[in-house]
């Protein structure tokens, strides 16, 4: 039989049956390593359970890494033995994953042994940063149980404590609370507009915060801190999954001086200074009304367009003018030349229609021409001075050679002896010329 066997059995009849077996000794050391802090999803985890010195351990029964729970009791995770089962040649270390615990299947033990007892012997194990979960976080217990080299029993434990580290990744738009809100985002000056902000605040949580800048510079200035906390009302702490959220709310008074501000929410914020671009953040532009500027810009438009109509009116009243002046005109005109008929329009020798002028056709190429030539002053022929008529000498066959017989009524009755005339019958047929029949 080995040394280690010996020591085996030394151990047991130890435990088993020595008077001394139920004295715990507590001032062995052990030691318990923990990756204290971890970005949650970005960073390992790193447990171990080991003994501080060996020289004073004759032997390790068991190695036991436990977690507290929320009632304040201490839940294993794992344990490691020496498993004595059968004859003493198949007795062995071991580890067992409790189930409850769920370890098992996310640990990647590097090193699990009780036996022989060395400054190695112990556990240790990592979790990967994916495989990392929110109930990861807490205080965990190392505790080991042996023989030491006074074959006295042993039973050391130390604790140490697990953090998470979760960034926040969310932040809801900033909302508006007031009873009357505007969807554009314009308030008269002075008018109280209280804002809401909800997002993840991270483990450990960190709280909202407010960050502004007025507009009508240019360019904009830098956003700067709400410097005034009793406009901030800080929200408890919730937690949600890994992490907490946080509801804010700030009371902001619309600014007389400036036309608008502009207000940030923001989380995750660190050490960074207000607007810094890799800070999660919700904007929202609160704006005042100006009503002085909007009524200027309201009285110029209706000014202009006054001015518009009054011109379109203007012009249709001119063109109007124009064409009633141009319809007398024309009117007028037509009244001068009225119309006339002949008699061969009436039919050759027959009375005019009723109510019908009939007066001879002037001669176009001639009107106006009466005095630029002389005139004919033969017995034969006779001026007709009144319509201008063109002399032709021998119309219609008349053996008198006289003008315009078709027109000449008068001049028919003055040679039947039916018109009588102190100028004689040639005189008075002419009277009659360019007049009404």
């Amino acid at each position: 039989m080995d040394s280690n066997a010996y020591q085996l059995l030394e151990k047991f009849e130890i435990i088993a049956g020595s008077p001394g077996a139920s004295d715990l000794t507590l001032s062995q050391d052990v030691s318990i390593i923990t990756t204290k802090n971890a970005k949650y999803k970005q960073e390992k985890l790193k447990f171990a359970c080991n003994l501080q010195s060996s020289n004073l351990w004759k032997s390790i029964t068991t190695v036991v890494l436990s977690k507290n729970t929320s009632s304040g009791n201490y839940q294993d995770i794992v344990t490691v033995l020496l498993d004595m089962t059968g004859v003493i040649a198949n007795w062995h270390n071991s580890t067992i994953w409790h189930l409850q615990s769920g370890w098992g299947n996310r640990a990647d033990v590097k090193r699990a042994y009780v036996q022989p007892v060395t400054s190695s012997s112990g556990l240790d194990f990592e979790i990967p940063a994916d495989r990392v979960e929110c109930s990861d976080e807490g205080t965990y217990r190392c505790k080991i149980t042996g023989v030491s080299t006074t074959s006295k029993a042993l039973d050391k434990e130390k604790i140490d404590t697990v953090t998470l580290t979760v960034e926040p990744n969310r932040i809801d738009q900033i909302t508006i609370l007031t009873q009357n809100p505007q969807p554009e985002l314009i308030y008269n000056a002075n008018d109280l507009v209280t804002l809401s902000c909800n997002g993840e605040v991270g483990n450990p949580a960190k709280d909202l915060r407010w960050c502004y800048r007025n507009g009508g510079n240019n360019p904009p200035g830098n956003f700067q801190g709400w410097n005034k906390d009793d406009d901030i009302n800080k929200g408890s702490f919730i937690p949600f999954g890994c992490q907490k959220t946080q509801t804010s709310t700030l009371r902001y008074n619309v600014s007389a001086e400036y036309p608008y501000r502009e207000f940030k929410c923001e989380t995750a914020y660190d050490n960074l200074p207000c607007g810094h671009s890799s800070i999660i953040s919700s904007n929202i532009t609160i704006f005042r009304y100006t009503s002085p500027a909007v009524n200027n810009q309201q009285s110029d438009d209706t000014a202009s367009g006054g001015v518009i109509a009054g011109a379109v009116i203007g012009s249709f009243v001119g063109i109007i003018l124009i064409v009633v002046i141009v319809y007398f005109v024309a009117f007028r005109k037509k009244n001068e030349g009225e119309t006339y008929r002949t008699k061969e329009e009436n039919g050759t020798g027959s009375a005019p229609i009723d109510n019908t002028t009939v007066y001879s056709v002037p001669h176009k190429e001639r009107h106006g021409d009466r005095d630029r030539s002389p005139r004919d002053k033969s017995p034969r022929q006779y001026e007709n001075r009144g319509l201008d008529e063109p002399h032709t000498r021998g119309y219609n066959a008349d053996p008198r050679g006289r003008s315009n017989p078709g027109m000449d009524r008068s001049f028919d009755d003055v040679r039947d002896g039916n018109m009588k005339s102190s100028r004689g019958p040639m005189m008075g047929s002419n009277a009659s010329f360019g007049s009404a029949v």
